[in-house]
């Protein structure tokens, strides 16, 4: 079973675009990190991700006061600006020879330096119409909401989901 870990970024946009129900019943194993769970400051949110948390579909990794001080460490050693939670998420995917998953730019570009294997948003919604949990329909439609808000996304991409995902509507 392939296991991700998520970033911040990620469980905002499925719980904004109403999907996180169906992305943690893919057959993957998610993971995370408790800065993550820090970082979700609106309630919905945070209360969405905690229910999975306590139905286990959520494994939330406690960093130890040495894997802070490693993480810690890892952040200082970059040239760029990216958060603790950031640099946490980065480094316990590395570790462990997971996939990163998030919509951070700067984040997926560190990860791809220190050999970290990622993924955005839009392998989320590949493969949640792949393994039919939504339809293609759905998907184009989430999408596109989800672009609405989040003009960060890859525009190119996104059109290019929209446009094939409707012809097989």
């Amino acid at each position: 079973m392939d296991i991700i870990v998520n970033d911040t970024n990620i469980f905002i946009d499925l719980h904004t675009s109403g999907l996180l129900n169906e992305f943690l019943n893919l057959p993957i194993e998610v993971h995370t990190v408790d800065f993550v769970i820090s970082e979700l400051t609106d309630d919905k949110q945070r209360q969405a991700v905690e229910f999975f948390v306590n139905s286990n579909q959520l494994k939330v990794h406690n960093l130890s006061g040495e894997e802070i001080l490693d993480v810690a460490n890892f952040q200082a050693s970059l040239t760029g600006n990216l958060s603790f939670t950031d640099c946490a998420v980065c480094h316990y995917a590395k570790i462990n020879d997971y996939t990163l998953l998030t919509g951070d730019g700067q984040l997926r570009k560190q990860a791809i330096k220190s050999n970290v294997k990622v993924k955005g948003i839009i392998y989320v919604f590949d493969i949640l119409v792949e393994h039919q949990i939504i339809t293609s329909q759905l998907a184009a439609e989430r999408l596109s909401q989800l672009y609405k808000v989040n003009q960060r996304l890859p525009q190119k991409e996104i059109e290019e989901r929209i446009a094939r995902w409707s012809k097989t509507s």
